[in-house]
């Protein structure tokens, strides 16, 4: 619940900072945050020693690829679509996640949880497609995510096996800052320190509560159980963004978004009620 509530609230504030700052200058920003908390969190623990284990380099830069790639379409994402289309179009991971990794046994679903899943997808392309074979750019870089995120979780249950949490994400959010810094530098204006300094709130919430707490417990959850399950499990993630975007943002959802959400409730009855619960050894140290 505490997961489900902090990533509907993503992209509705990642969007207020995308507004004034741009999509890089506001990935950045809130990576700052996130590098800053993490390496005071983890230097803390005495975390530095796991970096020694040679067999997580190859999922670690993996996952910092991935999910750098991914944050890069969302905020871009988040400056051409709605806050709602980009929940709704990012569950689609669910999908990708059956594509992908379907053909490993401790990602199958039942019949009945396939059945919730695929109920989910159609509410979802509705969504995408609301009465017109189109898709716009936002669209389609929020549809590039959901096809990344499944590798992304993939590469970062393998690294967990070798390193805590908070060293996955300080590695990966160290190795993206320069980057999209740079990114943000060739391709955007520069935000002013003032404006900056007017999106602080925004800025940390998705920095330390998004990027760092929601994402500890992400991979705490795809490392004890399988990453289709607990995909399925947000279900109810874009349905809260649709009414944080009507409160936050003064966007009420469209008559397609809340007919896409209907077979997304009822696909999500099936799944919560049918899926089961499969720990994975812990082989972590």
């Amino acid at each position: 619940m505490t997961l489900t509530l902090l990533e509907s609230g993503f992209p509705i504030f990642a969007a207020v900072s995308v507004a004034a700052l741009g999509s890089l200058y506001a990935y950045f920003y809130s990576l700052l945050f996130a590098s800053i908390a993490l390496l005071i969190w983890w230097g803390g623990q005495g975390r530095w020693v796991e970096l020694k284990k040679r067999a997580a380099y190859k999922p670690l830069l993996m996952t910092s690829l991935f999910i750098t790639g991914l944050y890069i379409c969302l905020f871009l994402a988040l400056h051409y679509t709605s806050a709602a289309n980009v929940a709704l179009i990012l569950f689609l991971q669910v999908l990708f996640g059956f594509l992908f990794l379907g053909h490993k046994k401790e990602e199958q679903l039942g019949k009945y949880s396939l059945l919730g899943a695929l109920l989910m997808m159609v509410g979802a392309m509705v969504v995408v497609f609301p009465g017109e074979v189109k898709i716009n750019i936002g669209d389609g870089l929020a549809l590039l995510a959901a096809m990344l995120a499944p590798l992304a979780n993939l590469y970062q249950k393998q690294a967990r096996l070798h390193l805590s949490s908070q060293s996955i994400l300080m590695v990966r959010s160290v190795i993206a800052l320069p980057f999209v810094l740079l990114l943000a530098w060739l391709l955007e204006p520069s935000p002013s320190f003032q404006q900056v300094i007017e999106q602080f709130w925004p800025l940390l919430f998705v920095g330390v509560l998004i990027l760092v707490l929601s994402k500890v417990l992400w991979i705490e959850a795809i490392h004890l159980l399988p990453i289709t399950t607990v995909s399925a499990f947000f279900a109810f993630t874009p349905l809260l963004t649709m009414l944080w975007s009507d409160w936050f943002l003064e966007q009420p959802p469209a008559w397609y978004q809340w007919l896409g959400a209907m077979p997304i409730i009822l696909g999500s009855i099936l799944l919560t009620r049918t899926l089961p619960v499969k720990e994975t050894q812990n082989k972590s140290t």
